[in-house]
């Protein structure tokens, strides 16, 4: 039998076999490696990966806690350095640590509020793993309605008085301790410490339930911060002080206040120009005036507070006869009809009393023209109850007729000198070679640079000023009473247009906005000449985005409001204004703010002669050192119909609401008002949608309060391996232009 030709198969099938079994043990070998491996890198990824959210947790509790810890304005601060990490059993992560560190970033401008931004890395021993960056949000004193550092036991909320917007408070908080309704309060109202009394409370959050001590801002460090950033934007700027000496008019006082009682200053003006004659305020054409008392000659700063008194006032007082009066819609000599205003005691002087005759509103018979001229009690009050009446300070532009002179005899109707000689005076547009051209009243364009005034005889009808011959050396006739101050810094504000200001004014505006003032950070630094921090006086209406600080005390001598109304929500953030005072900010009781009694001592002859009867403020405003509140909050004025607030409520006060649309932010709080009827002010709070915004007014102080995460980014870790490109990472942030 012949063999198989298939002898040798069995034995290459085994070496198959062999082979293949061979294979899968390698197989399975490598691939239990590679399992291995795998493994072992994500333990590591998920080490380093909790390691890093550790850190930025880490950073994130200590900013919500540790309210003493200070992050630079460039830069960054480094938090954490080679910390190792723990696991939840307490062990360490072998070879593992991280480094931690946070900074501002985000806006520079000042406007929006900035990020604080903690930045990771972790690292094994083959260095710089991973690197991931935490933006957090934080909060600005403006965001606040109400803040106050210290809520005295003795003080509480008012009935019926209501706060829009978020209130806080580093210790106590007193609701209404008594009357009806309860105060309403419309968003969180959070303490430091308890929280009583009665309120309608929209969320309370006490000592119990966690709430810290948010620090308030010390006064010499924020102090120092402002002065810097008004410096860089050519906006620091020194009031000069004026003198112990009444203003005097051949022996008239004309201030009402006796020599070395006044306390000398100077006023802040803020205003709007349509430079481009386009029609509509921009927001590059907001600015501000500063006007400085005489310092030698007698103005004192009674006369730029507009602040006389008296039940009822006397009809010699010369404020209230020079800078209270009514405008009237009269015609001009090119047939066109032009608001003008004419004091109470050009009220006497012919050609004004033809002039008011031509006007619309109010209309002025001959009769009660006739009237107005015998300048009585009877006619003054009737003057100063017209619908158009008020006050202004000192230097308004509105006050040309009796803060410009000529002498008689001359050809010009108005010289600019620094001091007269003892000649007949006359006011502006009643010399008698003046043509009727030249005889007009007060507009905002009737700027006036160096201011005089006088005592208008009521003898006569020809607008000369009191003048005897008599007059010891040191009175002047008509007396300098002060200027307005020059803008110090270099301005790009070009030629204004004649149909909108004259264009003598323009050196003495203060460009607040870059266009005109490039270096500006829209922050202005006020202070007094003298070595103690006076008050320094403020008022009218702002336009862009402003914080002013004032080394001393801020007193506002009438509204300070914005050029639009800030509750309109077509109007988010157009303005944005912050007022911050070193003491306090105190409402003036003057007459613009606060009733006078003109006629008797009936309340039917009492008022306001401000622009409105209660007291506008629309921005955020921070006391330092003290309280944002009136002067005499404790004294009562009755008027008839009596003023309330809100208008038509029960709730009595003597300068009726304290309207402000924004926030009071104050180291220590106070009612501006008392249980006595009829006193102070009683608060009207309302928000201003801006302040719900990502904004604040120029480097807003920032609120050492809980922050919320924004975004989470993971990081390049080539770009932060050394201390050289981690500060480049955080000035990339940052952006290049950063506070001084």
């Amino acid at each position: 039998m012949m063999a198989s030709a298939r002898r040798g198969s069995a034995l290459v099938l085994v070496l198959i076999m062999t082979l293949a079994l061979a294979g899968l043990s390698a197989s399975a070998v490598y691939m239990t490696s590679s399992s291995g491996l795998l493994s072992r890198y994500h333990d590591k990824d998920r080490d380093l990966t909790f390691a890093l959210e550790t850190a930025l947790e880490l950073g994130k509790s200590r900013l919500q806690r540790d309210t003493t810890l200070v992050l630079y304005d460039t830069g960054y601060k480094q938090l954490l350095t080679s910390q190792p990490v723990y696991t939840s059993s307490g062990s360490v992560l072998t070879g593992v640590t991280v480094n931690l560190y946070a900074g501002n970033t985000g806006d520079t401008s000042g406007v929006y509020i900035p990020y604080i931004t903690l930045l990771g890395t972790v690292s094994d021993p083959s260095g710089i793993r991973y690197a991931r960056r935490l933006d957090l949000y934080q909060q600005s004193f403006s965001r606040y309605g109400l803040f106050t550092n210290d809520f005295p036991a003795a003080a509480s909320i008012g009935a019926g008085e209501q706060v829009a917007g978020r209130v806080h408070s580093n210790n106590r908080f007193i609701g209404s301790s008594s009357g009806s309704p309860t105060p309403v309060f419309f968003d969180t109202v959070s303490a430091a410490g308890v929280i009583s009394g009665s309120g309608q409370w929209s969320d309370t959050l006490s000592s119990a339930s966690g709430t810290t001590v948010i620090p308030y801002p010390a006064q010499a460090t924020t102090r120092t911060y402002y002065s810097a950033l008004a410096t860089a934007g050519n906006l620091n700027y020194t009031i000069s002080a004026g003198s112990a000496t009444s203003a005097y008019n051949a022996g008239i006082n004309m201030s009402g206040t006796s020599n070395a009682t006044a306390n000398y200053t100077g006023r802040i003006e803020f205003l709007t120009i349509d430079v481009n004659n386009n029609g509509m305020i921009d927001s590059t054409e907001g600015f501000m005036k500063a006007f400085i008392l005489w310092p030698a000659y007698g103005g004192d700063s009674t006369l730029l507070n507009t602040n006389f008194s008296g039940v009822p006032v006397a009809t010699t007082q010369q404020i209230m006869l020079n800078q209270c009066g009514a405008f009237y819609n009269v015609l001009t000599s090119t047939g066109a009809y032009r608001r003008e205003f004419f004091p109470v005691s050009m009220h006497k002087t012919t050609w004004v009393s033809t002039r008011i005759q031509t006007s619309t509103y109010p209309t002025v018979s001959a009769a009660q023209a006739a009237v107005f001229a015998v300048l009585d009690r009877t006619a003054i009050r009737t003057i100063l109850q017209q619908p158009t009446a008020r006050c202004f300070p000192l230097g308004s532009p509105y006050l040309v007729n009796v803060e410009r002179f000529t002498q008689s005899g001359s050809a010009h109707c108005y010289q600019d000198w620094n001091a007269f000689t003892a000649w007949r005076m006359y006011t502006w547009g009643s010399n008698p070679l003046c043509p009727a051209s030249q005889q007009y009243g007060g507009q905002d364009s009737t700027f006036t640079h160096y201011v005089f005034t006088c005592a208008v005889d009521q003898a006569f009808t020809d607008g000369r000023c009191t003048y005897t011959g008599a007059a010891p050396s040191y009175i002047y006739d008509p007396p300098y009473v002060g200027e307005w101050d020059s803008y110090p810094g270099t301005s790009n504000l070009p030629t204004l247009p004649a149909a909108v200001r004259q264009d003598v004014e323009r050196p003495y505006l203060f460009p607040l906005h870059p266009t005109y003032n490039p270096n500006s950070r829209g922050v202005v630094y006020l202070a007094s000449s003298s070595a103690t921090r006076r008050s320094i006086y403020l008022s009218g209406t702002v336009r862009g985005n402003v914080t002013v600080f004032v080394n001393g005390i801020a007193t506002l001598i009438d509204d300070i409001t914005y050029d639009a109304e800030p509750t309109d929500t077509t109007n988010l953030c157009r303005n944005f204004f912050g007022l911050i005072a070193y003491d306090s900010i105190q409402i003036s009781d003057n007459a613009i703010n606060r009733p006078r009694n003109y006629d008797n001592t009936s309340a039917d002859y009492t008022m306001s002669m401000g622009s409105n009867r209660d007291f506008l403020f629309h921005g955020i405003a921070m006391a330092l050192g003290g309280s944002v509140n009136t002067f005499n909050p404790n004294v009562a004025t009755s008027a008839n119909p009596v003023y309330t607030c809100p208008t038509g409520s029960a709730f009595t006060a003597a300068g009726g609401c304290m309207q402000i649309v924004g926030g009071t932010v104050m180291k220590t709080y106070a009612a501006p008002y008392t249980a006595t009827a009829n006193s102070g002010f009683r608060p009207l709070r309302g928000r201003d949608p801006c302040q719900m915004e990502n904004r604040r007014p120029p480097y807003f102080p920032i609120a050492k309060t809980r922050v919320r995460p924004a975004k989470m980014f993971d990081v390049d870790v080539r770009q932060v391996k050394t201390t050289a490109l981690l500060t480049s990472y955080f000035t990339r942030l940052r952006g290049a232009r950063a506070a001084p």
